[in-house]
């Protein structure tokens, strides 16, 4: 986890553990990977993956919070998916990013 806003480490913890944010982000990805064809995702194919246990985080104006996880396609980079949340835990959004 890389810390890049006001918040402690250890709120940022109970956060993730408190609303699932790691299974809500697999939920998520696996939905998006499931609903959209690979022309519409702009990958070559969905052997693609992303890590939960070193989420980056960012607070945004304040009420809201948004986690990012690189996307791993054949062990090179190709992009992020990022969820957005409200500080309730709420999901709000999420970015499908390919470079």
């Amino acid at each position: 986890m890389q810390r890049n806003n006001m918040l402690a480490n250890f709120q940022i913890k109970d956060f993730i553990e408190t609303n699932n944010i790691s299974d809500t982000f697999i939920k998520s990805f696996r939905s998006l990977l499931e609903q959209n064809t690979c022309e519409d995702l702009d990958i070559s194919h969905k052997n693609i993956s992303i890590e939960t246990r070193n989420l980056d985080f960012e607070l945004l104006n304040g009420d809201a919070i948004a986690f990012k996880s690189q996307i791993d396609q054949d062990g090179n980079i190709i992009g992020y998916y990022r969820l957005v949340f409200a500080l309730d835990g709420t999901l709000i959004d999420d970015f499908f990013v390919i470079y």
